[in-house]
């Protein structure tokens, strides 16, 4: 009762503070100096406000004082203090990229997740420096302002912070493990996490750090890519990690209890002893990133492959000329 009449309270001040257009502060004296400097020179508010403003829960990088300090609570704080007032479990997908930009093949296939498995929340986190890349990207706040657009379009979908780094620049290396180890300290012990992928890039989950307990820190969603094979996404899973023998089968199939909520049409790619890895074989989207960066170096239109926002954000901003 505590926990929800204190976060009940620090949405009200949050709300006030912004008709105040000031920090809502939980006591009156002022914050500490170096945490009001950091937040001045912050640049996801000063560049994206009226963006940020459109999603409270955003999983900021900022590390603010406890509320013991005279200041709230963070975003992740709060976040994780309002999924235990929950009466039941929630459906959490992270979806992580580089989103360079992102398009429309990524949110048919967030879609089609919504969809199958009836997610509380996807959240889209923009990569800030791939290890398995090696080409530069676009600039950080550039590829996270297109994200934002993107996900204004769907209540579910949630852009996310998480991997922007300390000075919003994107250049601090993120690991996939890492992430989802911070995601589960976010989120309720009870919250089931998914890690959407595309197929072309889990056959080469091998080479990811820590990639066998990745596979066991949350469920795994595959979406079917052109020219990649059940057979070959199988192949890459260590055997040890099996629960028993299985072939490909769909969840509704499964015992009682052992399919998850929500996935009762689901394609299970393979049962390990803590998760399950689900195939999303009703999508085969063709788009790529790479295709439309190129039609724009080449002044090619690329209506119809990203979103009408997104693509007039692009123009704006002269990006991949």
């Amino acid at each position: 009762m505590l926990s929800i009449a204190f976060h009940a309270r620090g949405l009200t001040l949050a709300k006030q503070g912004r008709q105040k257009k000031l920090l809502p502060w939980g006591r009156p004296h002022s914050p500490p100096v170096a945490y009001r400097l950091r937040r001045l020179i912050h640049p996801a508010r000063l560049i994206f406000p009226h963006i940020l403003a459109k999603f409270p829960i955003l999983q900021t990088p900022l590390r603010l004082p406890s509320a013991h300090d005279g200041v709230p609570l963070t975003t992740t704080q709060l976040h994780r203090i309002a999924s235990r007032a929950h009466p039941h479990p929630r459906n959490i997908a992270l979806f992580g990229g580089s989103f360079d930009p992102i398009h429309n093949g990524h949110l048919t296939v967030a879609r089609a997740a919504d969809r199958r498995f009836n997610f509380d929340e996807i959240l889209f986190i923009p990569s800030s420096r791939p290890p398995h890349k090696q080409r530069s990207l676009a600039p950080f706040p550039h590829r996270f302002a297109m994200v934002s657009l993107a996900c204004a379009e769907h209540p579910h979908f949630v852009p996310s912070l998480a991997e922007a780094g300390e000075d919003f620049s994107g250049q601090q290396l993120f690991y996939s493990i890492d992430t989802v180890r911070h995601f589960r300290r976010v989120y309720h012990r009870l919250d089931r996490l998914y890690f959407i992928i595309g197929a072309d890039a889990f056959v080469q989950i091998a080479t990811w750090k820590d990639y066998e307990t990745l596979l066991t820190s949350c469920d795994f969603i595959v979406a079917t890519r052109p020219g990649v094979r059940p057979d070959a996404l199988r192949l890459v899973i260590p055997t040890e990690l099996l629960g028993r023998p299985q072939h490909v089968r769909r969840s509704s199939d499964m015992p009682t209890g052992v399919a998850a909520p929500g996935a009762q049409d689901a394609t299970v790619l393979a049962k390990l002893r803590r998760t399950t890895i689900f195939l999303l074989d009703t999508v085969m989207s063709d788009v790529s990133a790479t295709a439309i960066r190129r039609r724009v170096h080449h002044g090619q239109s690329i209506h119809g492959l990203v979103s009408a926002r997104v693509e007039e954000y692009i123009g704006k901003q002269a990006l991949y000329r």
